[in-house]
């Protein structure tokens, strides 16, 4: 007979463990490196207050007091920032903003108008930005007093797990095309860290402006039925040159990813519907999707979401400062 080795198998189970572990040993990284960072703000808090010969209880007060007083001034600006936050609504979900313009809600007033929906509206956004001020105040009083001081943090971020994958030319991508650094991520539209993922690397962009790519590739969960049409739909928008619109609007959808809704969203953005519908029920993009998972799931991949960097692993939804420093090191030429 003829033998049969674990190379010749597309599933490595031995590959898929190692992936497991080194995601337990980053998550523990990251709680490690909260902790120590708290650890450290208490400490220089402690320090300060000796300085000024207060207590530390006392400290944090005036502190609060502080960023309190910043809170309050934002009351005097609903209007400015009620309307800073509609625009940064249509520039962020163009879509919504197009679904909407024609409607307005009941309890809504037209424009120049009030009304008690919209005064609940402004003044949540006030507390929202007060909440963000708070905040913003707290962090940037305990930078100053990690500027004053010489701290050097020896907890070491786990290195990274090499993978055997690489984007392709035909694969979708944003950011700057030739940049050093490309992050290729697989996603599955019904996964709301998916989502959230996606929300994490588009500030990314918008902070670097340049020398990022962000590609991206399929691996739709068989525990989310829409989530393989919906895959399916996004590269038949890529067909016509609106991949990225249309995948954004899928996570703005999330929850309505059907059959008839992938066919809505396509009209909304202008596609040749009846192209967009052909591509799809003919099944054409449907081996695209597959070899997307199957290149993933012979690397170790076995959820989503997934990014490798450079051809290596980050695990899970990481947080935009956790990219930050591994792209940092590796721009630096260090190993990951």
């Amino acid at each position: 007979g003829k033998a049969i080795y674990l190379h010749d198998l597309d599933y490595d189970p031995e590959r898929r463990y190692q992936l497991e572990l080194h995601a337990v040993k980053v998550r523990l990284y990251r709680e490690q490196q909260a902790a120590l960072r708290q650890h450290i703000d208490r400490r220089l808090l402690e320090k300060e207050a000796a300085k000024r010969n207060i207590t530390i209880e006392e400290f944090i007060a005036m502190i609060n007091e502080q960023a309190e007083e910043k809170a309050r001034v934002l009351e005097a600006d609903k209007e400015s920032l009620f309307q800073e936050f509609v625009k940064k609504i249509q520039r962020d979900f163009p879509s919504f903003s197009q679904r909407t313009a024609a409607v307005s809600p009941p309890g809504l007033a037209p424009p120049g108008g009030s009304s008690p929906l919209l005064e609940e509206v402004k003044n949540k956004v006030v507390a929202m930005k007060q909440t963000a001020a708070r905040m913003e105040t707290k962090e940037s009083f305990l930078q100053g007093l990690r500027a004053q001081s010489h701290i050097d943090i020896l907890l070491e971020r786990p290195p990274l797990f090499r993978l055997d994958l690489a984007a392709d030319d035909d694969d979708p991508w944003r950011g700057e095309k030739d940049a050093a650094i490309t992050l290729l991520t697989y996603v599955d539209f019904q996964c709301p860290y998916c989502k959230k993922a996606n929300a994490t690397l588009k500030d990314l962009l918008a902070k670097r402006k340049e020398g990022i790519r962000v590609v991206a590739r399929h691996f739709p969960l068989s525990s989310h039925p829409d989530a393989a049409p919906a895959a399916q739909a996004a590269a038949c928008a890529g067909d016509q040159g609106r991949y990225w619109d249309y995948h954004d609007l899928l996570f703005e959808n999330q929850q309505e990813l059907d059959a008839s809704s992938l066919g809505k969203y396509a009209a909304q953005l202008g596609l040749d519907v009846v192209q967009f519908e052909c591509c799809l029920e003919s099944g054409n993009r449907k081996e695209a999707v597959e070899k997307d998972m199957a290149e993933a799931t012979r690397a170790g991949i076995n959820g989503v979401p997934a990014m490798v960097i450079n051809g290596y692993w980050v695990s899970g939804s990481p947080a935009i400062t956790y990219l930050e420093e591994v792209i940092a090191d590796m721009e630096k030429g260090k190993v990951p």
